[in-house]
């Protein structure tokens, strides 16, 4: 009898233990929340974070301060994040940075160690040319490269970045050759003095000189067309779609409540409706497509299949 009234003794202790997440969850938030940008100040992925944060603060009904932690290819801020309390106050704005960081070896763990809330928004990815090039779109141009192997180069930022691996895979995938040229920070410069004849890149960078009538966009690499650039197809469009994309949103430490995922996942649901967001979103040239907490784990899932798959590849052909 006494054992057995230590066992209920002991359930009722424990009772309460058990609830807490779920009364945390419940509550929160109950302070201000803190959200980790990778990328760096005055570009379009950390305007889309910064703005979809504060957006998403009306919902939560608590500040949700945007923060930088720069360095590593994002990997740095990534892990910075990861190692916090999972409790939804440390949280951070991801791309699929995340994924060529872990495939690549900058992390010592996989994608996987994190938990994913929502995805938010996304760049596109562009294979561009001069004006006055001879090619008016991406076939054209794959097509130009299919009878002279090797000749077309293609300029990029360097091998580890996402837009290369969209270019590599895109060839791959048409069965062509091209020379990469790595131009790094040049992409543009590289472009216009004729170094090389296009360019892999994410389009914002090149909203200005597009209308200046200096470049132009063969097609984008993207989930549906982008309203700064509407006239430009998708590769889906064009039937080379290769399924994997820069999408930009939520992450946050592994193990973070269910409940407090979310209430974040709801909040930033309505920021991905915000007014002021998307008019930013037009100016600056990226798009919005929210994917909801039931979704996007199995999306980022899928996201790093394909892209292990291209950096396998890569590495295959070193």
């Amino acid at each position: 009898m006494k054992h057995l009234a230590y066992i209920v003794a002991a359930g009722v202790v424990a009772a309460p233990l058990a609830m807490a997440p779920a009364a945390v969850a419940a509550d929160y938030p109950t302070k201000p929340i803190t959200m980790t940008i990778t990328f760096k100040p005055g570009g379009a992925a950390d305007i889309a974070g910064r703005l979809s944060a504060k957006a998403a603060e009306a919902n939560l009904g608590k500040p949700n301060k945007a923060t930088h932690k720069l360095g590593g290819g994002g990997s740095i801020g990534f892990d910075f994040v990861g190692k916090q309390k999972p409790d939804g106050y440390n949280i951070g704005w991801l791309s699929a940075s995340i994924l060529t960081t872990t495939l690549l070896g900058k992390l010592p763990y996989g994608y996987d160690q994190f938990d994913y809330v929502a995805g938010v928004t996304f760049d596109a990815t562009t294979i561009a040319v001069r004006a006055d090039s001879p090619y008016k779109t991406l076939p054209e141009f794959l097509a130009a490269a299919k009878k002279s192997p090797g000749k077309i180069k293609i300029g990029h930022a360097g091998s580890g970045s996402f837009t290369f691996m969209t270019a590599a895979a895109l060839v791959a995938e048409q069965k062509t050759k091209v020379t990469f040229v790595p131009v790094g920070a040049r992409r543009l410069p590289s472009l216009l003095a004729g170094e090389v004849d296009a360019i892999s890149v994410h389009p914002p960078e090149l909203i200005p000189s597009m209308k200046a009538g200096k470049v132009r966009l063969l097609a984008i690499s993207a989930p549906k067309r982008v309203p700064a650039y509407g006239d430009v197809p998708t590769f889906k469009e064009i039937g080379m779609d290769l399924g994997f994309y820069q999408f930009r949103g939520v992450f946050v430490p592994k193990g973070t409540p269910q409940g407090v995922k979310a209430a974040l996942a709801k909040a930033f649901k309505a920021a991905a409706t915000d007014e002021k967001l998307a008019a930013t979103a037009k100016e600056k040239g990226f798009g919005i497509n929210y994917i909801g907490l039931d979704e996007f784990p199995g999306y980022v899932k899928e996201q790093n299949a394909l892209l292990s798959k291209v950096v396998a590849s890569i590495k295959k052909k070193k």
